[in-house]
């Protein structure tokens, strides 16, 4: 992820507008994640239009992402939500529970009974002795998605697409390491073959 630094310190004072509670994170560390200087064009289709509309959208994906540790999103929605992602983490590995700040944010950003539990009880340990990031971001090939019919002809959009991450979730590695296969039957065989020819090669010398 390649993005032009907009400092993470600008992020606090998004959530500040809406926080009644002293701000806690100004001694926390920069986050690990790349913030945009240009905010991504998020569409706001259901939501009342409004100066939060963007932060409702948001608040949605960190929700899902806490619920479910990856998902597939639209490329402008993973690289927008990755900060927040990342400092609400950062902010439960850091103050935790306890924090009346850190408490607040948690409330408004997962509002989903339990979430609260998983991050602080699941998610946040996991990071205790784990350096930032915390969360992971990989462009994937664009997609063809229908938008529309009309006069039986359907129109298409292409979308780039990313997959955003919580580190140490269950699933498999979005990117595999390389894998050896010089230990199977077939690989051990050709090998004693080659020594053998070798061998057989440095007698006739």
């Amino acid at each position: 992820l390649q993005m032009a630094g907009r400092s993470s310190s600008s992020l606090p004072l998004l959530i500040r507008s809406f926080s009644s509670r002293p701000l806690s994170n100004a001694t926390l560390p920069t986050i690990q994640a790349a913030v945009g200087h240009i905010p991504q064009k998020l569409k706001t289709n259901g939501i009342e239009p409004n100066r939060r509309a963007r932060l409702e959208v948001l608040r949605k994906i960190v929700t899902r992402m806490v619920r479910e540790e990856r998902a597939e999103l639209q490329w402008n929605r993973a690289v927008e939500t990755r900060p927040y992602l990342e400092r609400l983490i950062q902010l439960a590995v850091e103050k935790g529970p306890s924090d009346e700040y850190t408490a607040e944010m948690v409330e408004w950003w997962l509002p989903e009974p339990g979430l609260d539990y998983k991050l602080f009880d699941v998610i946040a340990p996991r990071f205790s002795s784990v350096p930032a990031p915390f969360t992971g971001l990989y462009r994937l090939p664009s997609k063809r998605l229908e938008q529309y019919i009309q006069n039986k002809r359907v129109f298409w959009k292409r979308y780039d697409i990313g997959v955003l991450e919580i580190e140490g979730n269950p699933f498999p590695a979005v990117v595999s390491t390389p894998s050896t296969h010089s230990h199977l039957l077939l690989n051990q065989l050709l090998k004693k073959s080659l020594e053998a020819k070798l061998e057989t090669m440095k007698e006739h010398k």
